[in-house]
């Protein structure tokens, strides 16, 4: 069966869209719970990488399949991606951190992309009908799905938006998920050594250099394409 067909039967399923508004309650309780715990907890947003692994770290063994369900479950608790990409690199050391990270990271753009399809979905439609500028950009996405979002991922834009966005405006998971593993190794490796910088301050050269390889890339992609469609 075709990969949008099937996603189109899943989405459509009586049972999910019956209790589509308790779903939405429930998600927006558990990230506004979770948000004001995180608040409230008087923590700077710059300490948690370390206060995170050293949670983690706590567990042993099942330390890397706990911090990789808290990645993939944290689009839901709008939890920033970098601060626990951060925290990989701190806990594990950078090398771990990359593999673990390359796991962790495509499963919380799934998780996002699938919430955006379920959650803004018809809204984004009803939009897209009213908006010409919304409209206009969503059709050139549309038209470029795998290099846009390559580019964007090359361009570390907000990890989770890009994935509720591509989900809300139906854009293909291949596409998708194809463009987004490729396109987070800079920024994954970036973060891996800038984590573990806190213990080896030399790993900051490497963070450096992948971050501007990231953009690097992304620019000479882009200007390929653009030189190879006029």
């Amino acid at each position: 069966m075709d990969e949008t067909v099937f996603q189109a039967k899943i989405m459509s399923n009586p049972s999910l869209q019956k209790y589509k508004p308790i779903v939405l309650s429930f998600w927006g309780i558990l990230a506004i719970t979770s948000l004001a715990m995180i608040f409230r907890s008087g923590i700077p947003l710059n300490e948690y990488p370390s206060v995170i692994a050293s949670t983690i770290q706590e567990y042993g063994v099942i330390a890397p399949f706990l911090f990789i369900l808290l990645f993939a479950i944290r689009p839901l608790l709008f939890f920033p991606a970098t601060v626990l990409s951060l925290s990989a690199g701190f806990l594990f050391g950078p090398w771990k951190a990359i593999a673990i990270l390359i796991v962790a990271e495509n499963l919380s753009s799934l998780v996002s992309y699938t919430a955006g399809k379920y959650a803004g979905k018809e809204l984004f439609a009803k939009l897209d009908k009213s908006n010409t500028l919304l409209h206009s950009f969503e059709k050139y996405f549309h038209h470029n799905e795998f290099i846009t979002i390559l580019i964007l991922r090359l361009l570390f834009v907000p990890f989770d938006l890009l994935g509720y966005f591509a989900g809300a405006s139906n854009i293909s998971y291949k596409s998708f998920a194809l463009a987004t593993f490729i396109g987070i190794i800079p920024g994954l490796v970036t973060a891996a050594f800038l984590g573990g910088s806190a213990a080896h301050p030399y790993y900051l050269g490497i963070a450096g250099a992948f971050f501007i390889l990231g953009i690097f890339i992304s620019k000479r992609i882009k200007k390929r394409y653009i030189k190879t469609n006029l």
